[in-house]
């Protein structure tokens, strides 16, 4: 047989199993079609094992035994093929006599089949007849043969793989449209529960700021901590809502010009219950300036910003400790705005994490639990909006500063 021939097969096989375009049954029609041609015989199939029972024909040069199967515990040579996971080479008819008289339908004796094999396992049987010319098969013939069938399992295994991933994708679809669903429902059902809280909190608020000019003295610091609460209360609900809206980018940004000392000694002024209660000490640290240093920005968002974090540096410090606030000019187009407390400290580890939203994080060695909820992530989304960045400094075992860094260039007011 000569070896252009061989390599001419091989090329053909390899290129017919790589073609993604063809269907299995189609592959492997084509390269019967080849390995008969190779082997210069009439008659050839492909069988497959369906199964631990039967083998079914999947490609024939008689497309009428496509599809018949053959139980392996048949007296056949293809059985015999599979039990014993060997070349089966028949070239006069009394070796045939051990499978059977059933071979009166061959006008020759010569047969060839081998094993398919996959990770050492028969996976099915590739066979030829009706050999032309001298009815014989060579040895080279056979060494042929066997590695034309090594090639088939290429076919065999780009089909499964193929397969198993179209099984894969379409159940991670399915999956997706499920979860997308489920997110879909669950953010809608989330929404509206925290948007309808809002409503009977504002009663609430109302009324004990009514309430508060009207009890005496000895209970009134009672109504000023439930004010407190519900401000703290108040803020956490429209943080889940704008992050919400800041997500999916439907929060429109109203900018003004903002002056920075009036903005954070608003918030300040707001905080000033809790600050009592705590016994909270705001030591200012603004940069002096020869003129009045203005910025651009939505005031609102800004002002819970600062809001958030001065709550955090409070809740985290002892009684009667100190926060710092305060703003710097950087390069005269960035403002620094920074909080510093003496609390425990944010971890390193721990640093980039508490700015995401539902994190709560513990450190075993101390037992603490550095929990933000949302107003972190509320901060974080609030600032990216500016084009600005947030941060926090800490050694971790002493104090911490957060800082949000704004640009300050003249934007349109809208």
């Amino acid at each position: 047989m000569g070896q252009t021939k061989i390599f001419e097969a091989l090329m053909t096989i390899t290129r017919v199993c790589k073609d993604t375009k063809l269907s299995f049954k189609a592959k492997l029609h084509l390269i019967l079609t080849e390995v008969v041609r190779c082997m210069n015989t009439e008659k050839g199939s492909i069988m497959i094992l369906k199964g631990r029972k039967y083998l079914e024909v999947m490609a024939s040069t008689h497309p009428e035994l496509i599809g018949l199967r053959q139980p392996i515990d048949m007296k056949s040579p293809s059985s015999w093929v599979v039990k014993n996971n060997k070349v089966l080479l028949i070239n006069r008819m009394a070796d045939k006599a051990i499978f059977g008289n059933d071979f009166h339908h061959y006008a020759k004796e010569a047969f060839l089949l081998a094993p398919i094999q996959s990770n050492n396992r028969v996976v099915g049987v590739l066979s030829v007849t009706e050999k032309m010319g001298e009815d014989k098969f060579s040895q080279s013939e056979q060494e042929v043969f066997l590695s034309i069938a090594g090639q088939v399992i290429s076919a065999l295994e780009n089909h499964r793989l193929t397969e198993s991933l179209k099984k894969s994708r379409s159940l991670l679809n399915k999956k997706n449209i499920e979860l997308k669903r489920i997110e879909k429902i669950r953010t809608e059902l989330f929404n509206m529960l925290i948007h309808d809280l809002k409503g009977p909190l504002s009663d609430i608020l109302a009324n004990i700021d009514i309430l508060s000019y009207t009890i005496n003295d000895n209970n009134l610091d009672y109504v000023k901590a439930a004010q407190a609460g519900c401000d703290t209360l108040y803020r956490m609900i429209s943080d889940l809502l704008d992050i919400a809206r800041l997500e999916e980018g439907n929060l429109k940004l109203v900018f003004e010009e903002i002056e920075p000392e009036d903005l954070m000694n608003e918030a300040i002024s707001r905080l000033h219950t809790l600050a009592k209660i705590r016994e909270i000490k705001f030591i200012k640290k603004f940069q002096p300036s020869e003129r009045k240093n203005k910025m651009y920005g939505d005031r609102g968002l800004l002002l819970r910003v600062i809001q958030n974090l001065l709550t955090n540096a409070m809740c985290f410090s002892d009684q009667r400790e100190a926060v710092e606030v305060g703003f710097e000019f950087r390069d005269s187009d960035k403002i620094i705005f920074f909080i510093r407390d003496n609390g425990p400290g944010v971890p390193l580890e721990f640093q980039d994490a508490i700015f995401n939203k539902f994190v709560q994080l513990s450190k075993k060695k101390d037992g603490r639990k550095y929990s933000t909820g949302l107003g972190l992530t509320f901060c974080k989304l609030a600032v990216e909006a500016h084009d600005g960045n947030i941060l926090v400094e800490s050694d971790g075992i002493k104090g911490s500063c957060f800082k949000f860094i704004l640009p300050i260039i003249n934007r349109e007011i809208l």
